[in-house]
Order: structure tokens, then C-alpha cells, then sequence
């Protein structure tokens, strides 16, 4: 009789493996995009409509507003020979960071000046310049006042 109950627990053990390895390999295909399902057709939709020639500002923007993955959007819109200006704006737009924007630009093949060149025009959105990040400080008083204290990082 036990050995029955060890047979039959081990039977439906592996049954629960199997079918839990089952489902996890199928939702696997559905979270990469462009291996197959959902991600293959939504960069054939996006390549269409910029060969039909609709604006790849709004296509971006719309892709990436609805939920798909921000790299794979604009390296689709790039491969598709949308203009990288208005793929930019649309991803920036769209909420995209500007740092995002331009690794996934850079991913997808487009040249790192032209990309700096068309976030420095966005302006708000965009780099800025590199003169306008810093301000320059007399750097000979630094540390010399007698009131000058040192902070410790134990402090933060």
C-alpha cells in the first residue's frame, strides 16, 4: 500500500514538472520580441506603415505608447527606413529618456554624431550642451578657508 502512495505521489510529481515546464517554455516565445508571435508581427506592422508612408514620428510614438519595448520599436523604425530625426522625437515624446533613446539608436546601427546632433535640437527633452552642464569655480579657495569643514562619507 505505501509503496502505491509513493508511486502514485511521484507520478503526479512529474506530471506537475512537466506540464509547468511546458507552459513556461511557450511564454518564453511571447516575452522576446522577434523570435516568434506578437514581436514578429508588430515590427512587419511598423516597417508597412513607414513604407506606406506614414510618419515615423507617429508610428514611434504610437508603438511605444502602446506598451512594446522601446529599443525594439526604434530598431524596427530604423530597419524599416523611417528618418532617424523623427523616430527620435516620436520615442522622446512618447516618454522616453534620452539616454534610451540614443543606446537604442546606437544598437540598431545609427551613427552616434547624427543622434547627439538631433537630441541637442530637441532642447528641453535633449542634451544639453556640455558648456552649459558645468559652472566653473575659482578653484583656489576650494579647501583653503579657515572655515572649511570635511564631510564624512560615515555622515550620509
Amino acid at each position: 500500500m505505501i509503496q502505491r502512495l509513493i508511486i502514485f505521489f511521484t507520478f503526479l510529481l512529474t506530471l506537475l514538472a512537466a506540464a509547468t515546464f511546458v507552459s513556461a517554455a511557450e511564454s518564453r516565445y511571447d516575452a522576446i520580441p522577434g523570435e516568434k508571435g506578437k514581436g514578429g508581427e508588430v515590427c512587419s506592422l511598423i516597417k508597412d506603415n513607414l513604407q506606406r508612408g506614414v510618419d515615423a514620428k507617429a508610428v514611434t510614438k504610437t508603438n511605444i505608447r502602446l506598451g512594446n519595448d522601446i529599443c525594439y520599436v526604434i530598431k524596427c523604425a530604423i530597419d524599416g527606413g523611417g528618418e532617424l530625426k523623427l523616430i527620435i522625437t516620436g520615442a522622446v515624446e512618447a516618454g522616453a529618456t534620452p539616454d534610451v533613446v540614443s543606446r537604442c539608436c546606437v544598437d540598431a546601427g545609427a551613427e552616434p554624431a547624427k543622434i547627439a546632433e538631433v537630441l541637442q535640437g530637441l532642447g528641453e527633452a535633449g542634451y544639453s550642451r556640455v558648456e552649459d552642464q558645468f559652472v566653473p569655480m575659482d578653484s583656489a579657495t576650494v579647501g583653503r578657508n579657515t572655515g572649511t569643514r570635511f564631510v564624512s562619507p560615515s555622515s550620509f
